[in-house]
This record gives structure tokens, sequence and C-alpha cells, in this order.
């Protein structure tokens, strides 16, 4: 009788192990499977989603097609890479270079990326939507058709930028610098909040959406063409640089 009581309770507690094994390998699986991931090479079509790539040296090196998705890239060498139709989105870009990079057809959706250097890069028909880039340079880079709309662009330099088609819709350029930018009718800063931003010698005459307050808070000259219905105000030229 108690061998057949202890065989029972034996064949209870297997089944036990079993029934916890059964909830335990599936998140060990994946677990390991995310790690292996983060582990994999640097190279094109990488999936690196939630990886902690800090300060890494990855001049030159081809991305196209890359997931970066949460990934914290902070203070890594980026330049000359090639990371077109790659993802970016809450990507952490905290000071990294991708000067010279080509991310044509990128999103950058939601990016977090102060001090980061953008510079002679290509960014056209990218996708900056919500990002979060402050004190970045963007100057000499090719931005044409991109998406820029409802971000944070203050106190960036976008100085000589290929900014037609560039879409900064009810986004945040306060003290950011357009000198001498490439721009055409389809450029919007519609709804914008222009603080202090310097558009000195720019010809904005057939911009649409721009309206006077935005103008009155920003930084222009006597070079600077407005839309018909807009003047100029008094105060300019400002007195202050942007970056003050």
């Amino acid at each position: 009788m108690e061998t057949a009581v202890s065989n029972i309770f034996k064949n209870l507690a297997i089944n036990a192990l079993l029934g916890i094994s059964l909830l335990v390998l599936p998140n060990t699986f994946i677990a390991n499977k995310a790690y292996a991931a983060c582990s994999d090479t640097a190279e094109r079509g990488v999936d690196w989603k939630n990886c902690r790539k800090r300060n890494l040296i990855m001049e030159g090196f081809n991305f196209i097609g890359s997931d970066f998705t949460r990934a914290d890239l902070s203070a890594s060498d980026l330049r000359n890479t090639n990371v077109t139709d790659s993802i970016f989105v809450k990507t952490n870009l905290v000071r990294a270079s991708l000067a010279g990079s080509i991310a044509e057809n990128a999103n950058f959706e939601s990016v977090v990326a102060s001090r980061t250097d953008f510079s002679r890069g290509n960014y056209k028909n990218s996708n900056f939507n919500k990002a979060e880039i402050t004190r970045a340079n963007f100057s000499g880079s090719n931005l044409e058709n991109a998406t820029l709309t409802k971000a944070d662009f203050s106190r960036v330099n976008f100085f000589n930028a290929n900014m037609k088609g560039v879409d900064l819709s009810f986004s945040n350029v306060s003290r950011s610098n357009f000198t001498s930018i490439k721009l055409d009718e389809e450029f919007s800063l519609k709804g914008s909040f222009m603080f202090l931003t310097q558009i000195e010698s720019l010809d904005l005459s057939k911009l649409k959406g721009l309206a006077q307050w935005q103008i009155d808070m920003a930084c222009g000259n006597d070079q600077t063409k407005l839309p018909e219905g807009l003047t100029k105000p008094a105060n300019w030229p400002c007195e202050f640089g942007a970056q003050d």
C-alpha cells in the first residue's frame, strides 16, 4: 500500500515538473534568441532591435535594410555607412555620428539624437516624424522630400542643406540655422515654432501656410523674401545670434 501511494506522489511530482518546464522553456528560448540577434555580425539586413551597441566604431559598414528599433547606438561611429531602407524607430543616437552616410528611405521616427552629426549625409525621402533631434548638425546634407513633422529640431544646423520638398509642419525649429538652404514651394514650415530661427536671405515668398506670428519671432534680414501679405518685423536683423 505504501509503495502504491509513493508511486502516485512520484508521478504527480514528475508531471508538475514537466508542466513547469513547458512554461519556462519558451521564455528561455526567446531570451536566447534575443541575445543571439544582438551578437550578430554588423552587416546588411542585421536585426539589432533593442540591442545595446554604444561607443562602437562601425565606419563604412553596409547596413542596408537593417532594423535598429529601440537600439542604443549612442556615441557610436556610423560615418559613411549605408543605412538605406533601415529602421531607427525610437533608436538612441545621442552623440553618434552618421556624417557622410547614405540613409535614403530610412525611418527615423521618434529617434532620439541630441548633439548628433548628420552632416553631408543623404536622407532623401526619409522619415523623421516626431523625432527628438536637438543641437545636431545636418549641414550640407540632402533632405529632399524628407518628412520632419511634429518633431523637435531646436538649435539644429541646416546650413547649406538641400531641403526641397521637406515638410517641417508643426515642428520646433527654434534657434535653428536655415542659412543658405536650398528650398522650393513644397518646403513647409506650417505651424512650426520659429523662435530666433535663422532665415536670413531666404526666399520664402512661395511658401504656403507661413503665418505672421512665426515671422515675428524669427531672425531675417532685408534680403529675406516673404509670402504676400506678410511683413518684415521692425527688429530685423536680430541683435543676437540664434545659437546664443
